[in-house]
């Protein structure tokens, strides 16, 4: 069995008796203009051969592309959900052998077998398992599994040879309303519970290869919230056994199956091709939503002077910080293998930095870290002043010019377990603590406007003090008052 990875959810797969045709969507941008493929892709329908089925898994306009279905030969056998609108469409646009599938509903051709898959989402849609001598393959699409579908899928087929799973807990829609950004542990958590009942032998991280763009791309902060480096490192930890067989597949990729052997591809497909890996658009980021970090530096740093001395402190005088406290005020961040992603912006642009705790010699890198889980975004002039005791931690809050979030976890087969959030502070909170600041800004404030001559500090004794019994406090009846 050979499977092309077009873009996103768009696959060619080749059985023994049969091609199939599943989600095809050839253009960018699609979704009425607000997506295109990420990573950037270039598609050669010209060069995609004649198949026997096309198969639509829901109505979603990245999955259900009018242009591209109005492209395609029609004269094929169309497998789609019990869906009036996707029937009807296909009819106008000059299909005729149109079938609606029920769930777990099977095709077969000669030894060729294909099987719907629940969906709980009840959106009409179905996930496909596609089976032949060589292997059996669970495409699941968008597809919430629980596990009775599980069950039933395994009741026909034992043994999955390959997942194509759903991984990205999307979550558009939240910040509109009003709901939680939070990273979803509880459903991440449980995905990785229903892969264990699965036990595929090969796994791939399948439909999410998109990104919005022009007026939307704000939303790419916010909804893919682990990236594909992420969850295939939280695979490996949670399911050792599959380390050898998680494959990433990008535009243009091929994957076979022949019998328990694995073929991986990249680059060689005849029908696409990634022209470039752009998914860094896609960094989660909820704590930047709409309005992103910009720095005015109000105190007029001198910006060279700003990059030397933020990046002394950073590579040399943070590292030296926690190699002196790694098994003390470090030690939660080892235990839980944070990856610190730290974002600096200056005036002219921004710099990362990323420390991995997870090392036994734990450095700083500059750049980004795909899996990192531990955030911190600073403006370059608050940081400075932080550096320079002239500010402290309560300002950079109050203006909005330092931002951290988290999504540290533990995780195996069985689930996910966030760790405690204050026990993983920021290093460099740490670092420069408010008892590093020690009031020091309080001092120039007071120097700024307190009037510090001689006369104004010389004041008469205080000639009615209050006394004290125990807890209380008395204040004894002024007796010039009481005169008057």
């Amino acid at each position: 069995m050979k499977i092309d990875l077009i873009g996103h959810a768009s696959l060619l797969v080749e059985t023994e008796d049969c091609r199939v045709l599943m989600d095809p969507v050839f253009f960018d941008p699609f979704c009425e203009g607000l997506n295109e493929s990420c990573p950037k892709r270039t598609v050669f329908p010209e060069k995609i051969p004649d198949f026997d089925f096309l198969v639509i898994s829901h109505q979603h306009l990245d999955h259900f592309d009018i242009r591209t279905l109005a492209s395609l030969p029609k004269n094929v056998d169309v497998l789609i959900p019990q869906d009036k609108l996707i029937a009807e469409s296909l009819v106008q646009l000059g299909y005729k052998s149109i079938y609606p599938l029920r769930e777990f509903d099977k095709v077969r051709i000669g030894s060729t077998v294909l099987m719907t898959t629940r969906s709980e989402v009840r959106v009409p849609e179905f996930g496909m398992v596609f089976a032949d001598s060589s292997g059996v393959f669970w495409n699941t699409v968008d597809t919430y599994f629980a596990p009775p579908t599980i069950q039933r899928v395994k009741k026909d087929y034992p043994h999955i040879d390959f997942l194509l799973s759903v991984w990205h807990i999307s979550m558009e829609g939240k910040y509109q309303y009003n709901q939680s950004l939070s990273f979803p542990f509880g459903l991440y958590g449980e995905l990785f519970h229903l892969i264990s009942l699965i036990q595929p032998s090969a796994i791939a991280p399948g439909a999410n290869g998109f990104k919005y763009i022009n007026q939307s791309s704000w939303q790419n902060r916010i909804v893919f919230p682990v990236t594909r480096e992420r969850f295939c490192r939280d695979l490996e930890t949670a399911f050792p056994e599959l380390k050898k067989n998680i494959y990433t597949l990008d535009p243009g990729d091929v994957f076979t199956i022949d019998q328990g052997k694995y073929s991986y591809n990249r680059g060689q497909s005849e029908y696409a091709q990634m022209i470039l890996d752009d998914r860094e658009c896609l960094e989660f980021s909820p704590v930047n939503v709409e309005k992103n970090l910009l720095d005015g530096n109000p105190e007029n740093y001198d910006l060279s002077k700003m990059k030397s001395h933020i990046a002394e402190e950073i590579e040399i005088n943070l590292l030296n910080f926690i190699t002196e406290y790694k098994d003390l005020i470090f030690k939660e961040h080892c235990r839980w293998s944070v990856i610190y992603q730290l974002e600096v912006i200056f005036p002219d642009g921004s710099q990362k930095w990323f420390i991995d705790f997870s090392q036994d010699k734990i450095k700083v890198e500059q750049g980004r870290n795909a899996i990192a889980n531990l955030f911190s975004y600073i403006t370059a002039s608050s940081l400075f002043s932080l550096i320079e005791k002239k500010r402290d931690w309560d300002y950079l809050l109050c203006s909005g010019e330092y931002r951290t979030f988290q999504k540290v976890y533990a995780i195996n087969k069985l689930g996910i377990i966030p760790a405690d959030a204050s026990l993983l502070k920021d290093p460099l909170e740490l670092r420069l603590s408010s008892q590093y600041i020690q009031g020091n800004n309080i001092k120039l404030e007071i120097e700024k406007w307190g009037n510090t001559s001689q006369d104004n500090l010389d004041t008469e004794e205080d000639i009615n003090p209050m006394l004290r019994i125990g807890n209380l406090l008395i204040k004894k009846r002024n007796l010039k008052k009481s005169e008057n």
